[in-house]
């Protein structure tokens, strides 16, 4: 059957309709109209209809001011797209529209035949803009495809994805029958839609100006890396996905302020900043004959690995470029930049997460995957601790107290504020210097310190169920401040908590196990939790929960500066410390040529490392490992896997080039000289210079120099007590000054603290008082008679309960 040409329908359809409404009124004020001055017909434009289908249409008439007329008798006029054919639609008198013809009654709507109709309609003379209705059979598929490149030929025909910023053009086709026929010149404009990840590409009806009548055709724009569906849509009727990508990124590297030979390294002091550079390429940059630049917007998330000391104002952009700013902690940090999901690499399943690396730019010059970042000042400042006791246990009506303690010959002790729990463990908030968490059994407080009037706020004011109070210790806090992880060793089975502050906190649930440790990766793409059985879960809001049994329980986890993979001290075995990937948990190893198990990356250990530090230098980690101190060497290196080993993704097939750790084989042990010990705290301070360490039982804060592998210690003692051994302690970034929450003098019983006190202790003499224990805090409530019990509502001849928990609130 021979069929016009939709657009030569049109032409005649206009010129008809033209003529025709000429006689019945015009699109403009004429006498006698009643004051109409327009009239606005809906659905405008046009739109799709398939036969037998139907359609409302509704009008409105305004008046030269714009407003409504209301009780107009408003006419419906209806063309055929050709003037040799009768209208494929007719509409009642109400706007109701049937693509074919109603019965008597109109309330049946009998099928006609495809076709173009225009609708128009008229109020007192005045007519509405056309709405131009396309008529088409049913439609059984609409198929996608990628139209060819105008000439010459461009790159992207050779490649399955598109660089940032290309645009491109597609079209569908509507089939309708068995076998298929191609209806699209008759459906009308196809709509488009990316899902579910809009952010990829935009989409939009695209019109050929030499080719106005042809509606099936789209124009893409590649926006930001990753991977996603296009869909086109006619009449309720939507096409298969078709997938599109936008090039993943593959590589970041980072440059101080822009400049290579400014190296990886550098000092400000706080209060100044430091502006950092990521050129961002994706994976067809340098790919021959073509050769594209780095992104112009890459969608970057910026990570800082102690945010105490420096840190982002703001953690995602796509400028390109980002400034931490130094605080008033001084010490050392790393600063990187990672194509972090799900804002960068989208849609890629499981994630993958590509991060900053060392290497050359197009323009010859160096680019590194972290910046070390040390902040000094010509003076330290003040810190002040603040110091709780966990001596209620869960005795009824019994409230502690949580009080400030700072430096001071007069008023050392600050603020006393009653807490109705008792905690367990306290922790600051490393970017909301202000808030500190405090986890308990009864559920999880937190309390504004700096405020006017600091009050404790629960996160529920009922302690059942715990899943709501959130009942626990307190692990670790993420890096941007957001996220808390508490431990509930409360509940059976044993669970953890994310709580982020306001919404219903993430629950999981570990029958059988109890968290003993956490860690965030630097960017927070990934939370790796050790439990007591050997097993480590890496929770992601990307991914699904994966759990890695290990042979043995570990100890400690800890994140490398670039956040690739995670330090895992006790695994493989309890004397040793192993790296293990980010994107996928699995452990690492250097050598593409030597298979696992033989090539994984570990160190051996002389003893059990209890906890492990990443220095800010990016190059070296220090464990504490009773008797001794353990510092080893992190070598990165930039080495294509081919046996996937770090192939993170099963689509798209690419190998990861995130730089790997090369562990060597032997590690350089110090003996601190004090035996085996317990220890209460442990900090790598300064510029990763300096490690604090203190022991229970041990009357002394020791001080470990990485640089010269040897061991300071300055005593503690008060006068007229005791030795002292330490319960809590807590050391300020810069390792100038570190608080020591102690037992001064036990009783009879050797047992039971008789005596108690926070000792202030200086490394270095900063304020005139000297180096060493300059002052003891004992507690005395101010607020009652100088009440020496942090314990209250416990009546008399009970025991004192006496400072066992301290932390340093950030500056």
């Amino acid at each position: 059957m021979h069929r016009c040409g939709s657009g030569l329908l049109l032409a005649l359809a206009i010129t008809f309709v033209t003529a025709f409404t000429g006689c019945l009124g015009k699109s403009s004020t004429s006498p006698g109209n009643g004051g109409v001055s327009s009239v606005t017909l809906s659905p405008g434009s046009r739109i799709s209809l398939e036969t037998g289908g139907t359609q409302g249409f509704s009008a409105t008439a305004k008046d030269a001011s714009g407003k409504t007329i209301l009780g107009l008798n408003i006419q419906y006029i209806v063309a055929s797209g050709s003037p040799n054919a009768p209208a494929p639609l007719s509409v009642a008198s109400s706007g109701a529209a049937c693509a074919g013809n109603w019965d008597t009654s109109t309330s049946i709507c009998n099928p006609g035949t495809p076709g173009i109709a225009l609708v128009t309609a008229v109020a007192n003379g005045v007519s509405s803009p056309t709405t131009t209705v396309y008529v088409h059979q049913h439609i059984d598929s609409i198929q996608i495809v990628r139209l060819p490149p105008p000439p010459p030929p461009a790159p992207q025909q050779l490649y399955d994805c598109f660089p940032q910023g290309q645009t491109w053009g597609y079209a569908a086709t509507a089939y309708s029958g068995n076998p298929p026929v191609d209806i699209t010149n008759t459906v009308g404009p196809v709509s488009w839609s990316t899902q579910p990840n809009s952010g990829v590409a935009t989409v939009a009806p695209y019109v050929n100006p030499l080719q106005p009548n042809v509606l099936n055709q789209a124009q893409t724009t590649a926006k930001t890396p990753g991977i996603t569906n296009l869909f086109a849509n006619v009449s309720g009727t939507t096409s298969a996905p078709y997938s599109y990508t936008t090039c993943l990124v593959k590589a970041v590297y980072l440059q101080i302020g822009g400049q290579g030979s400014a190296g990886n390294s550098i000092t400000v002091n706080n209060g100044g900043s430091v502006s950092v550079t990521a050129t961002a390429i994706d994976t067809l940059y340098g790919i021959a004959p073509f050769d594209f630049a780095p992104l112009s917007a890459p969608p970057l998330t910026w990570s800082t690995t102690n945010p105490e000391v420096a840190a982002f104002g703001t953690t995602t952009n796509s400028t390109g470029s980002n400034s931490a700013t130094a605080r008033a902690n001084l010490g050392g940090a790393t600063l990187t930049a990672s194509c972090t999901p799900p804002t960068c690499n989208i849609g890629v399943l499981p994630g993958l997460p590509i991060y900053a690396s060392d290497g050359t730019l197009p323009n010859g010059t160096m680019a590194y995957g972290v910046i070390s970042v040390t902040v000094a000042a010509s003076k330290p400042p003040t810190y002040t601790a603040w110091a709780a006791t966990t001596g209620c246990g869960n005795a009824p009506g019994c409230t502690s107290a949580l009080f400030s303690v700072t430096p001071s010959p007069t008023a050392p002790i600050g603020t006393i504020i009653g807490l109705p729990r008792t905690p367990n463990s306290m922790m600051f908030n490393h970017l909301a210097a202000q808030r500190v968490y405090l986890g308990s059994d009864q559920g999880l407080m937190y309390v504004d310190v700096t405020g006017a009037s600091p009050s404790v706020v629960q996160v529920s004011n009922a302690s059942t169920p715990c899943n709501v109070s959130l009942c626990g210790t307190v692990l670790t806090i993420s890096n941007d401040g957001k996220l808390v992880v508490v431990s509930d060793t409360v509940s059976v089975p044993s669970q953890v908590y994310i709580f982020n502050g306001s919404s219903t906190p993430v629950d999981l649930k570990i029958p059988g196990d109890t968290a003993t440790a956490a860690a965030f990766s630097p960017d927070q793409l990934k939370l790796f939790i050790l439990t007591n059985t050997g097993k480590i879960l890496v929770y992601s809001t990307v991914d699904a929960l994966a759990t890695v049994q290990l042979a043995a329980p570990a100890t400690d986890v800890k994140f490398s500066a670039d956040g690739s993979f995670a330090y895992i001290a006790g695994a493989p075995t309890a004397t040793s410390i192993s790296g293990f990937a980010t994107c996928d948990a699995q452990q690492t190893h250097h050598d593409p040529l030597i298979p696992p198990p033989l090539d994984f990356d570990f160190v051996t250990t002389p003893g059990i490392p209890l906890q492990i530090f990443p220095s800010p230098d990016a190059q070296h980690v220090i464990a504490l490992d009773p008797p001794y101190i353990d510092v080893f060497t992190t070598v990165d290196n930039l080495i294509p896997l081919p046996d996937g080993q770090f192939v993170c993704n099963a689509s798209p097939p690419l190998v990861d080039l995130d730089p790997t750790v090369n562990f060597p084989q032997t590690v350089q042990s110090y003996d601190l000289g004090q035996g085996s010990f317990d220890p209460v705290f442990s900090q790598l301070v300064a510029d990763g210079t300096e490690m604090i360490v203190v022991a229970r039982k041990v009357p002394a804060v020791l001080v470990f120099s990485v640089s010269y592998g040897t061991t300071s210690s300055i005593p503690l003692a008060r006068a007229g007590f005791g030795d002292t051994d330490p319960l809590s302690a807590s050391a300020s970034t810069d390792g100038s000054q570190v608080y020591v929450a102690a037992c001064d003098q036990y009783g009879p019983d050797g047992k039971t603290c008789a005596a108690g006190s926070v000792h202030i202790v200086n490394i270095v003499d900063t304020d005139g008082q000297g180096q060493g224990d300059f002052q003891q805090v004992p507690y005395a409530n101010i607020n009652n008679l100088n009440n020496p019990n942090m314990c209250n509502n416990q009546g008399t001849g009970v025991p004192l309960c006496l400072p066992n928990l301290i932390a340093i609130k950030p500056q």
